[in-house]
């Protein structure tokens, strides 16, 4: 006698199939190629990014430098005049602006104390093209000395006197004057791209302005 001899077929357990260790091999080869790939495209795209973030960040820090430095110069300014100056380098050649003229150009002339040494010229260097350099020029009684503090400048008028209302002044008003600085200037903002072709928008433009008033006033 034979127990359960009338069961199905069907319900009997057939054979199991599986991977073979070639199959295996190529699955894994596949999912990592495919893994590298995207993890190198993400670094490409990392690294893009941060050479914008970074000529950016570059740009408006060296600018911002520049008009902390300036501005502790004029807080602590005796005497100041705007101006134009004529030859870079040679603060002989510097013309306040007088009268009726309205105090607005590419020069700024800072003198800490009554006397005519030490003085300091700020001014807008742009005899080598397209650098332009904002240059402070300090003279002492043991000599001079030029520094440039920011580049690539593309406008002329860099200081302005103004009031609280934003009116520009003439160098005759004196307690009431409030300093304006303005830098507008380029900045490369992707140094891979090429210039002349698909890189022509490779420039950016920035603009950093400052209003700043002497604490001597009298």
């Amino acid at each position: 006698m034979k127990l359960f001899s009338n069961i199905d077929a069907r319900f009997r357990r057939g054979n199991i199939s599986a991977f073979t260790l070639v199959e295996m091999m190529m699955t894994v080869g596949i999912y990592l190629f495919i893994f590298v790939g995207v993890m190198v495209a993400i670094q490409i795209f990392g690294l893009r990014v941060y050479t914008l973030a970074a000529t950016k960040l570059t740009a408006t820090t060296g600018g911002r430098e520049a008009m902390n430095h300036i501005r502790d110069d004029i807080r602590e300014a005796k005497t100041l005049t705007v101006g134009n100056l004529l030859t870079a380098g040679n603060p002989t050649t510097y013309s306040p602006y007088g009268g009726t003229n309205l105090a607005q150009g590419n020069a700024l002339l800072i003198y800490p104390t009554t006397n005519s040494i030490p003085f300091t010229i700020y001014y807008l260097d742009t005899t080598t093209p397209p650098t332009n350099n904002l240059v402070e020029y300090v003279v002492t009684s043991a000599g001079t000395n030029s520094t440039i503090l920011a580049s690539y400048i593309t406008n002329s008028i860099i200081f302005d006197a103004e009031d609280f209302m934003n009116n520009v002044l003439t160098n005759d008003a004196k307690n009431n004057q409030v300093y304006g600085v303005t830098m507008q200037f380029s900045q490369w903002e992707y140094p891979i791209a090429t210039v002349g072709g698909v890189g022509l928008n490779a420039y950016d433009f920035y603009q950093l302005r400052t209003k700043v008033c002497r604490r001597a006033l009298d």
